[in-house]
């Protein structure tokens, strides 16, 4: 009896957990694409009002450490520095390795090798301009990331909980 009563609260507490995780997923990709957004902003801050080379304000970004989504700009800067490759490959690439390492979806990466397109080939007032369509349709993501959060995250909570007690009635 004692084996059943330990099982059954094994069982509920590891959906429970697996609720838990999936719930905290939810929230980290709004939170990412505020943090990418001020990284944006601080970008194009470096390149209107201090008119920095591309690598120079990569640099100072990476040190700025907004979260997982620093990691972009510090892989665009040691690509950069090799100096095989343009910004908009630079960008490309360090889109492609490191997506995994974040919560972002396949729009906001899609969103991201977009933005890295025009990066470093065209005027400072070109630069600002695909600056702020970025940032707005980031901003239209972060929005899509906070209803998707109010609808599942109470939800997957709920489901890892009742989960696990449905479980433990089906096996009893």
């Amino acid at each position: 009896m004692l084996l059943k009563i330990l099982g059954s609260f094994l069982v509920i507490a590891a959906s429970s957990f697996l609720g838990y995780v999936l719930s905290a997923d939810c929230s980290k990709r709004p939170q990412e694409l505020r943090a990418m957004q001020a990284m944006l902003h601080m970008l194009e801050n470096e390149i209107a009002y201090l008119s920095s080379i591309l690598t120079e304000a990569l640099e100072r970004l990476c040190k700025s450490n907004c979260g997982r989504v620093s990691v972009f700009f510090e892989a665009t800067a040691c690509n950069l520095k090799g100096g095989a490759m343009s910004g908009a490959e630079a960008w490309a690439a360090a889109v492609k390795d490191n997506v995994r390492k974040t919560s972002l979806n396949s729009e906001d990466a899609q969103i991201l090798l977009s933005f890295g397109n025009m990066l470093g080939s065209s005027d400072l007032e070109g630069q600002i301009k695909n600056i702020r369509l970025t940032l707005d349709q980031l901003k239209l993501q972060e929005q899509k990331a906070e209803d998707n959060k109010k609808r599942y995250e109470t939800m997957y909570r709920t489901l890892g909980v009742m989960g696990g007690i449905m479980l433990v009635i089906i096996f009893i």
